[in-house]
C-alpha cells in the first residue's frame, strides 16, 4: 500500500482503539452513552477525511480567508457568557444539544492554512509576512483568553512547523522562534495556575493531595499496569485518574494494556509523524511542503505533550490524545489533517510520474531538430537543471 493509505489506516485504527478505551473509561458510570456519541464523532471525522482528500491542496487558498473569519468570530463569540459554555473555569465550547463544538480546535487548522498560503507566495530569502503573522497572533491570543493554554501551544507549534519548512530568511525565523518561546514561557509563569502546574511537574509527589493529584494518579495507574496490563475494562478498580476519557486516557492505556500496549500506541503515533514529514519532504510545491510540515508538527507536538503529561515527563497542559481521546471537534480536525496530507502525497506522486514523460518527449524533439549527423547543442543551464532532478515549473513549486 502507498504511504498515504497506511497513514489513513493507522489513523482509523487509532480512532477505533479510542472508542474501546473511551468505553472502558465511561461504561461503569454512563453505560454506552459515550461510546455511541464517540462513534458519531468517528463517522463525521471519516466524512471530513473523504472531503479533504478530494480537495486539491492549492484550492485551500480560496477557502482559507473564509475559514479564518469564521474561526475568528467563533473565538470571540464563545467568550460571551450567554453564548459560550463554561466548564472547569474555561469558556471554550458552543453547546449544540447532543454535541458541543470547540472553535479553538479549528484555529489550529486556520493558522496552518493561513501561514502556508502566505509563505508560498513569498520570494525565497524574504522576511516574515507581517499581516499573516498578526493574524496568527490574534487567534493565539483569543485561544489563550478562554483560557486554553494547551491549545494555544499547539497553535504556535503548527505555525512553527510551517515556518520551518518555508524558504523565508533564516535569521527572521530564529528571532521569531526565540521571541515566541520567551512569550509562551512568560505567559506560563505570569498566570498563577499555570505556574503551579509547572512547579507541580517538578515534584508532583510533594503535592499529591492537591495540584499534583492528577499526575500522581496517572503515574500510579501506569505502574499498576506493569508489562501486560490488567486487561481491557479492568482499569480504574483501585486507581482513580481524573479525566481518564480525555486528557489522561494514556494512563488508562498503560493500566489496562501495560507497557506493551503503550509501546504499540507510541509506535503508531511515531509512524503518523514520520509519514507526515516524509510527505512534506516529497511535496510538489512550497505550499504543499509547508502544509504537510505544519499539520505533522501539530499532531506530533500534541501527542508528545499528552503522553508526556500522563507519564510525568512534561507539565500538564490539558491536551487530548489525537484520534484516541474523547472529543468530537478534535477527532474531526485530526481527520481533516490526515485528508490534506493524503492529497498532498497523491499530488506529489502525480507530479513525479509526469516528469519522466515530459523529459523523454523533450529529448526526442531535441534529437529530431539537430543537423545531419550532429545532435543539437543543449544549453548548460538545461544540463544543470536535469542533473538536479529535471526541469521545474516555478509556478508548480510555489503551489500555483
Amino acid at each position: 500500500m502507498a504511504l498515504r493509505t497506511n497513514l489513513f489506516v493507522v489513523a482509523l485504527a487509532l480512532a477505533f482503539f479510542g472508542n474501546v478505551m473511551v468505553y472502558s473509561a465511561t461504561s461503569k458510570e454512563y453505560g454506552t452513552h459515550y461510546l455511541i456519541v464517540r462513534f458519531a464523532h468517528l463517522a463525521v471525522g471519516v466524512v471530513a477525511f473523504l472531503v479533504a482528500k478530494h480537495v486539491r491542496y492549492t484550492s485551500w487558498r480560496k477557502v482559507t480567508p473564509g475559514l479564518y473569519f469564521v474561526v475568528l468570530v467563533s473565538l470571540v463569540l464563545v467568550l460571551f457568557p450567554s453564548i459560550g459554555t463554561e466548564v472547569g473555569g474555561s469558556r471554550r465550547w458552543f453547546d449544540l444539544g447532543p454535541f458541543s463544538l470547540q472553535p479553538a480546535e479549528f484555529a489550529k487548522l486556520a493558522v496552518i492554512l493561513l501561514l502556508s498560503c502566505a509563505v508560498a507566495k513569498a520570494p525565497p530569502g524574504s522576511g516574515l509576512p507581517l499581516w499573516p503573522v498578526v493574524g496568527v497572533g490574534l487567534l493565539f491570543g483569543l485561544v489563550l483568553v478562554e483560557p486554553d493554554f494547551g491549545t494555544s501551544v499547539i497553535v504556535a507549534a503548527g505555525a512553527a512547523g510551517v515556518l520551518w519548512a518555508s524558504e523565508l530568511r533564516t535569521r527572521d525565523l530564529l528571532l521569531s522562534g526565540s521571541a515566541a518561546l520567551v512569550a509562551i514561557a512568560g505567559m506560563m509563569f505570569l498566570e498563577p495556575y499555570r505556574r503551579d502546574r509547572f512547579l507541580t511537574f517538578l515534584d508532583p509527589w510533594s503535592v499529591s493531595d492537591g495540584s499534583g493529584y492528577q499526575t500522581v494518579q496517572s503515574m500510579v495507574a501506569i505502574k499498576a499496569g506493569s508489562v501486560f496490563g490488567a486487561g481491557t475494562g479492568a482499569g480504574g478498580g483501585g486507581v482513580i485518574v481524573p479525566e481518564a476519557r480525555t486528557d489522561m486516557i494514556f494512563a488508562l492505556i498503560g493500566e489496562e494494556l501495560g507497557l506493551l500496549g503503550m509501546v504499540v500506541v507510541i509506535g503508531a503515533f511515531g509512524f503518523l509523524a514520520l509519514a507526515g514529514f516524509k510527505i512534506a519532504l516529497d511535496a510538489p510545491s512550497v505550499m504543499g511542503r509547508c502544509l504537510a510540515a505544519g499539520l505533522s508538527t501539530m499532531l506530533a507536538v500534541q501527542t508528545t505533550f499528552n503522553i508526556g503529561a500522563a507519564m510525568g515527563a512534561v507539565p500538564l497542559a490539558g491536551m487530548t490524545l489525537p484520534f484516541v481521546s474523547y472529543g468530537g471537534t478534535s477527532v474531526i480536525v485530526c481527520f481533516v489533517a490526515i485528508g490534506i496530507l493524503y492529497r498532498i502525497s497523491e499530488d506529489g506522486e502525480r507530479v513525479r510520474e509526469a516528469k519522466p514523460k515530459k523529459t523523454r518527449t523533450r529529448s526526442k524533439k531535441a534529437r529530431t531538430s539537430g543537423g545531419a549527423g550532429e545532435p543539437p547543442e543543449r544549453p548548460a543551464s538545461l544540463d544543470r537543471r536535469r542533473r538536479n532532478g529535471g526541469t521545474r515549473d516555478t509556478r508548480t513549486l510555489r503551489g500555483g
